[in-house]
C-alpha cells in the first residue's frame, strides 16, 4: 500500500474516532469529511506521490481536530478534503 493511503487512512481512522464523541453539528461535520476523504482513498491519486502532500495534509488535520475539536479545526479538515475534491479527479492530475 502507498504512503499516501497509510496517511488517508489514519486520518479517516482519527476523523471517525473524534467524531463519536461530538455533539450533533460538530459530529456531522467530522463524518462528513471522513466520508469525503473515503470517497478517493482508492483512486490512482492515493496511490501515488501526486496525493501524498494531500494526504500529509488531511492527517495533520485529522490530529489537531483531535487535539481539540472545535469549529475552527473541523473547518481546515473540510477544506483539506474540498482540495482533495478538486485535485483527485482534475484532469493530467497524474499523468506521470
Amino acid at each position: 500500500m502507498a504512503r499516501a493511503q497509510d496517511q488517508l487512512d489514519e486520518a479517516i481512522a482519527i476523523t471517525r474516532e473524534v467524531a463519536g464523541g461530538l455533539g450533533d453539528d460538530l459530529k456531522t461535520r467530522a463524518e462528513s469529511a471522513a466520508s469525503g476523504m473515503e470517497v478517493h482513498r482508492e483512486k490512482f491519486f492515493f496511490q501515488s506521490l501526486t496525493g501524498l502532500p494531500f494526504a500529509v495534509k488531511a492527517n495533520r488535520a485529522a490530529k489537531a481536530m483531535s487535539a481539540a475539536a472545535n469549529d475552527a479545526t473541523i473547518a481546515v479538515l473540510e477544506a483539506v478534503v474540498r482540495e482533495i475534491d478538486d485535485k483527485a479527479d482534475a484532469p493530467g492530475t497524474v499523468l506521470t
